[in-house]
């Protein structure tokens, strides 16, 4: 009669445990990175700027231009720039909505956790630059074309839509 009771316990047991263990672990799986509606963000509105951002409220793309790539004069031809090996671009999700003192601060957002982290491994960027239509700023189109990201598990996404990275402007 004992082992009756006790076969069906764990007969019952094993599925309410099974159902326990195989429950998600909160991993964030990435879909797709997709920011091309979104305006960039810098902390400075100047050539001298390397760091342009977007954000979309828990995520951010930020994209690091070597020093002098930007300039105010119109484009003859297309400036390229390769990633990573000349600039960098990293996408994050963190736990809650940023703002552009995430990347602006001298000290970090307090109570801001970067949930995932992944850095394009390859891409390059175009630049183009052209004098607005009043003349008084230079606007520079960047694109961007075959960007791979690996995140810090190892794990490469694939559904990149960032060709149209935006339009930065800067004062004449």
């Amino acid at each position: 009669m004992k082992s009756s009771t006790l076969i069906r316990k764990l007969f019952l047991a094993v599925p309410l445990m099974s159902l326990f263990f195989s429950c998600s672990d909160g991993d964030i799986t990435i879909q797709s990175i997709s920011f091309n509606e979104i305006g960039i963000e810098s902390c400075t509105q100047s050539t001298a700027t390397t760091l342009l951002f977007k954000i979309n409220g828990t995520e951010s793309l930020a994209l690091q231009l070597p020093e002098g790539l930007l300039k105010n004069s119109v484009s003859e031809q297309t400036i390229q720039s390769s990633i990573p090996n000349q600039a960098t671009l990293n996408y994050r999700i963190f736990s809650e909505d940023i703002s552009a003192s995430y990347y602006c601060s001298v000290l970090p957002e307090i109570g801001v956790n970067v949930i995932k982290d992944a850095n394009a491994t390859a891409g390059t960027i175009f630049i183009n630059t052209s004098l607005s239509e009043d003349g008084n700023s230079f606007e520079h189109e960047i694109q961007l074309s075959g960007v791979s990201f690996i995140d810090q598990d190892g794990k490469r996404i694939t559904d990149v839509n960032l060709n149209d990275f935006g339009i930065f402007t800067t004062p004449k």
